[in-house]
């Protein structure tokens, strides 16, 4: 089971050692435990709930609204705890040897769960954030002022009631109940559902997490699914492309666990429920009249309302003592979180979903095209297709800085348009112009978008400007992909 969170340590800086950098859990595994309590309903909550490990977290306040359908928002945390794992399955797992003498955290994220449970929200929380630490009383009754610190260093002085306080006061959301799940729970509900299916657009190997996959299309087992989600240093934007796929292993792993294979299968879904209540930490006001209430309301919820996104980022800095940080736009992370507390969807509804014929209209943005600059590289082995690419994009409206030139490497069926996080609209527009084509965050890489082009390319459309924000349920603030997308989009 995981480690209740402690209290007592010391700030710790974020200059100090950190060997453990690279255990990164996937906390979206947290939020699949969350959402598939649906499961439980059907085979009996009582065995599982009584497995859970809970905890007592002050401040918690229930949620407000009409009883058991009151809109909910939780937070889920991934501890590094390797309880249950035998020194030789840690070091299989490439998980380090190194204690601190407590867990960390590097992933945490905001599930809300809306008041008709026909819209979940899951909100990535990158680790490397500057946060403030509100003051808070350790379980030996020593203060701890206020404080800026990196977001997980919260868990890791202050244990859950820190975290809570620090992700409360930054995002102004009301938390209502707290999960954290650790290594061994991951690795026991991904090979109790038979694998989880993923789709990578190129080869991913990285020595440090054991990470060793194919491009393609496949189904990985718990030891690789736990590499793949640790693994920062196969992706240029490092924790941002990280929380990219969590997302879509998430959305994966809420498809399989939910399928008729799963569900119509008792063994298997003895074995993920076993696996999720017994390496779970909860709050002890989500008890067991609680689970079965959420497990009623999210029984049947469409994995097209389940969307997954990530905190709007400003860009990076330097700050002293905590070195490189990262700072979250004022504007777009306040609608983002005022959504959340207003209970509003930030997708439209999958079953109001846009007709075939509305979805190829043309898409409004909110930049102009005239105002973007793009970068065309030819991600194929097919001569010329970066200058038709630079050239289509030039007879929409586009500026092109300079010549076509190949890229480094292919990437693959689907054209990625990189952008610095600050450019995200920009990039918006890019996107909207190119169909098909995926969005890649880049911290660091300026103005110009980059479009590197992929085999599906087939040319690119024009798009309007929207006078206000765009014309749906979907704030034009953050971008979001569901349970529903497929994987390789």
């Amino acid at each position: 089971m995981a480690s209740a969170p402690q209290t007592g340590r010391a700030v710790v800086s974020s200059t100090a050692p950190r060997p453990r950098r690279r255990l990164r859990l996937a906390a979206a595994v947290v939020s699949a435990g969350v959402l598939l309590t649906s499961g439980v309903a059907w085979a009996g909550v009582t065995r599982y709930v009584g497995q859970v490990t809970q905890i007592s977290i002050p401040g918690l306040a229930a949620p407000e609204g009409a009883g058991s359908s009151a809109p909910m928002t939780i937070l889920l945390v991934a501890s590094d705890s390797r309880a249950g794992l035998t020194r030789a399955e840690a070091d299989k797992l490439h998980l380090g040897t190194a204690d601190y003498g407590r867990p960390r955290t590097d992933t945490m994220m905001l599930v809300h769960i809306g008041a008709d449970a026909n819209a979940v929200t899951v909100v990535s929380l990158p680790r490397d954030t500057l946060a403030t630490i509100p003051a808070f009383t350790d379980d030996q009754g020593r203060r701890h002022p206020a404080h800026q610190a990196k977001l997980n260093a919260a868990y890791e002085e202050g244990g859950a009631k820190a975290m809570v306080a620090t992700v409360e006061s930054m995002t102004g959301v009301t938390i209502n109940h707290y999960v954290e799940v650790n290594f061994n729970g991951f690795l026991q509900m991904v090979d109790a559902v038979g694998g989880v299916e993923v789709c990578l657009v190129k080869p991913l190997k990285d020595q440090k997490s054991g990470l060793d996959l194919p491009a393609g299309r496949q189904t990985i087992s718990g030891p690789q699914a736990l590499a793949y989600v640790r693994a920062r240093y196969v992706d240029p934007t490092a924790d941002l492309g990280r929380m990219k796929r969590q997302q879509r292993f998430v959305a994966s792993i809420v498809k399989k666990a939910t399928s008729a294979g799963t569900i119509l299968n008792p063994i298997k879904l003895n074995g993920f429920l076993s696996a999720v209540a017994g390496s779970i930490t909860t709050d002890s006001g989500l008890g067991r009249d609680q689970i079965l209430a959420l497990a009623d309301r999210l029984k049947g919820t469409n994995p097209g309302n389940v969307a997954f996104t990530t905190v709007p980022l400003e860009g990076d800095k330097r700050v002293a003592g905590l070195g490189d940080v990262l700072v979250w736009d004022p504007v777009r992370s306040r609608q983002l979180f005022t959504a959340i507390k207003d209970d509003t969807p930030i997708v439209p509804p999958a079953s109001a979903s846009p007709s075939a014929s509305a979805s190829a209209s043309v898409p409004a943005v909110t930049v102009a095209p005239g105002k973007v600059t793009v970068k065309v590289l030819n991600g194929t082995s097919t001569n010329g297709l970066g200058t038709k690419a630079a050239n289509d994009l030039a007879a929409v409206g586009f500026a092109i800085s300079g010549r076509a030139t190949n890229a480094p490497s292919p990437v693959g069926a689907a054209t990625v348009v990189s952008y610095d996080p600050r450019y995200d609209q920009s990039a918006r527009t890019v996107a909207a112009a190119i169909p098909g084509s995926t969005l890649t965050a880049v911290a660091g890489l300026g103005r110009t978008i980059q479009v590197t082009v992929g085999t599906s390319y087939a040319g690119a459309r024009r798009v309007t400007v929207s006078a206000g924000s765009t014309p749906s349920a979907r704030p034009s603030v953050v971008e979001a992909r569901t349970a529903a997308d497929d994987l390789c989009s």
